[in-house]
This record gives C-alpha cells, sequence and structure tokens, in this order.
C-alpha cells in the first residue's frame, strides 16, 4: 500500500525544521546582497533622440507622409549598427581619445527604440561607464546624421537631444536581485527539510516494526530529556524518604546509593537487607 502524506504531516514537517529554512532565507539574502553590491558590475544608459524627414516633404504633412516616414524608421535602425556607421564612429571615438573600442563592442552596445505613433526614434548607448555612454550615443546619432542623408531618400536628420550622463544604473535592480535571492533561499530551505525527511530511514514509531516489517514490540525505551531525569532522581530520593528503614541507614550508606534511573529497586533491596541484618544482630 502507498504511503501518503498529509499536508498537516508536511506543515508540522515545515515548523519541526524552521530554524534550517529560515537559515536558508538569511544566506540567500546575504548571497545575493553581496553579489549585487560587490560583484555585479553596474551599467549606464544614455539616450539620444533623432527624427528624420524624407526628401520632397513640404509644409503640408499628410498621413501617407507620415506613414511612410514611420516605415523608414525600420531602415534606419538597420543602418544605425551597420558597420558603415559603427566603422566610423569607432574611428572618432579613438580620434577622441576612447580606448578600448571595437565595432564589435559598439554593435552590442547601441540599440535603436522606436517611440510608438511618432517620428521620433531614439539611439541608446549601454555601458559600465555614464560618460562613456553619453559619448557612444552621441557620436552614433553625429555619424548616423551623415550617412543617412548619402545612404538613404533622406532630405534631413535632425537631433531632438543629446544624450546627457546619467549617473544612476540601470542595472542590477538591487531591490529585485535581493528579492529573488530571499525567495530562492526560502525554496532551497523548504526542500531541504522535505529531503531530509525522504531520506531520513529512522524508525519513529513501533506501528512502522508491526505493520511493514510484521516485527513484534516486546517494549518502549523513552527517550528522556535531562529535565526529565532529574526528576525521576528526585521521586527516587523521596521513595527512600517514605520508607520508615531508611533511618535506619547511616550517611555513609546514603553517599552509595545508586543514581541510576534504574536503580531505585537495587537501592531499596540493599536498604531492607542491611537494616534486617542490624536488627537480627
Amino acid at each position: 500500500m502507498e504511503e501518503t502524506v498529509s499536508l498537516d504531516e508536511i506543515f508540522q514537517l515545515l515548523k519541526k525544521k524552521l530554524a534550517l529554512i529560515i537559515s536558508m532565507l538569511i544566506l540567500g539574502t546575504i548571497i545575493s546582497t553581496v553579489v549585487t553590491l560587490f560583484v555585479i558590475t553596474p551599467k549606464y544608459s544614455a539616450t539620444t533622440q533623432l527624427v528624420v524627414q524624407t526628401k520632397g516633404s513640404d509644409s503640408n504633412i499628410n498621413t501617407d507622409k507620415i506613414n511612410s516616414n514611420l516605415l523608414l524608421i525600420n531602415t534606419y535602425k538597420d543602418l544605425v549598427k551597420s558597420k558603415a556607421v559603427t566603422e566610423k564612429t569607432k574611428d572618432q571615438l579613438v580620434k577622441d581619445g576612447m580606448t578600448g573600442i571595437s565595432e564589435d563592442f559598439l554593435s552590442h552596445a547601441i540599440s535603436v527604440e522606436q517611440n510608438q505613433n511618432s517620428q521620433l526614434f531614439s539611439i541608446k548607448a549601454v555601458t559600465t561607464d555614464p560618460i562613456k555612454s553619453a559619448t557612444i550615443a552621441n557620436t552614433v546619432s553625429e555619424i548616423f546624421q551623415q550617412e543617412a542623408v548619402v545612404m538613404t531618400d533622406t532630405d534631413k536628420v535632425s537631433i531632438a537631444s543629446k544624450a546627457i550622463p546619467n549617473n544612476q544604473p540601470i542595472s542590477p535592480n538591487k531591490k529585485v536581485n535581493i528579492a529573488i535571492g530571499a525567495v530562492l533561499g526560502l525554496i532551497v530551505g523548504v526542500m531541504l527539510a522535505l529531503l531530509s525527511e525522504l531520506f531520513n530511514r529512522t524508525v519513529k514509531t513501533e506501528d512502522y516494526l508491526s505493520d511493514k516489517l510484521g516485527l513484534p514490540v516486546l517494549g518502549i525505551i523513552p527517550l528522556m530529556s535531562d529535565r526529565e531525569m532529574n526528576e525521576i532522581r528526585k521521586l527516587q530520593s523521596n521513595a527512600f524518604v517514605n520508607e520508615e528503614m531508611f533511618f535506619e541507614v547511616n550517611d555513609l550508606y546514603k553517599e552509595s546509593l545508586n543514581t541510576e534511573v534504574d536503580g531505585l529497586d537495587a537501592d531499596l533491596y540493599r536498604a531492607r537487607f542491611e537494616s534486617n541484618d542490624e536488627t537480627s544482630d
């Protein structure tokens, strides 16, 4: 027959392993905090906004013209990350004194975002330095401004706003990371508590011996705490006091009494035996 576990048993198990679960929760929080604050390198972003006007545009703006400009933005997105733009951007940045810049680095650092239902689009640069991010975003927008006019049907590219350094990192998110670490620690604690019970092969009840193994139970030895043992020893002492012949036992004999829990009967027997000997004499 399959052994089933009730929700109450699981709750009692988790309650018994509460110290383990809380310790894993604290450990997960500490690890995520340390990793977030001291291991993960913060990243900063800077954004510049541009607007593009196609050739042949006039003062009369209609829906078709706006829709055409919106569709061309997808082309501009590809152009921003094209080799023609990244190569010239790299050369310009190196010329301005920025080292460690490659086309592959620029390709991963910059991204293009389109504002919904707007002819504006943004060039965003993300690096580990806020000033470097702003410099890359502004340089890319300037190079794109030149290349777009030459390579596409574009009349004018205007920079609506230049990128400025932002000292507030966009990653890592400290609160989210710490919360994730705490939740993971809690999950690990619960799993360890359940696994410790799953792999615990000790016999917990006499029913297991009789029902599962078919063995007879001859007796049960209770597990007692130090406090319970001291109470039993007090009861033993009281048992001697209640015996009339106890007072005939000298002090030297009292010091030799058995202090073990199971020594009460032996001590009473010795006391009676020696008391009877003294009487017969």
